[in-house]
């Protein structure tokens, strides 16, 4: 197998997933301050990158050539940086209004019954939801959302890395923002 860095140069194969590990152990960190510099947030930030490393293992049949998967990493970190930025500012842009509104203020207050039925169909929704989750996602993310620990603490009671943690957490965020987001349509 190649080392990365040995074959940053050279146009990029079809490499299996120990390459791939290489790449995100070699450029993980640097690729996250890349990252947090323009979003000003570290979860987002290793979020984004991580993003960007699942990107490329699921594009890596179809890359062609690379001169530099460096070069490659970091403008698709640094785009993907912005874009989340923009998206973030036109989101705000766009909700914000809704903040005022008196559906809204109406629709979640618990003391209207509206606002008692969407938050009792919200949670149900969001209860079916982690119990839908595969098994180790699951207990990954009631141990954090529920007992509060930390993934450095998931990670030693469960014996796996800490990667691993941030992964299935991250599948775990990724289908119940899918789930709630259908709801509120």
């Amino acid at each position: 197998m190649a080392h990365p860095e040995q074959d940053l140069e050279s146009p990029m194969r079809i490499y299996g997933i120990a390459f791939f590990e290489e790449l995100y152990k070699s450029y993980y960190v640097y690729l996250c301050l890349v990252s947090k510099q323009i979003v000003h947030n570290p979860d987002d930030a290793e979020e984004i990158v991580s993003d960007v490393f699942v990107r490329l293992w699921n594009m890596r049949g179809q890359i062609g050539n690379i001169r530099s998967v460096k070069g490659y990493l970091i403008k698709a970190v640094y785009n993907a940086s912005l874009n989340f930025v923009e998206q973030n500012h036109q989101r705000k842009e766009f909700t914000d209004p809704l903040h005022d509104s008196a559906y809204n203020v109406l629709a979640w207050d618990a003391d209207y019954p509206l606002g008692q039925l969407f938050e009792k169909e919200l949670l149900e929704i969001v209860i079916k939801g982690i119990n839908d989750l595969p098994e180790a996602c699951r207990e990954i993310f009631l141990l954090s959302r529920d007992k509060e620990m930390k993934y450095d603490e998931i990670s030693r009671k469960l014996g796996i890395s800490v990667n691993t943690v941030k992964s299935q957490m991250k599948i775990a965020l990724s289908r119940l923002r899918v789930i709630i987001s259908k709801y509120m349509q």
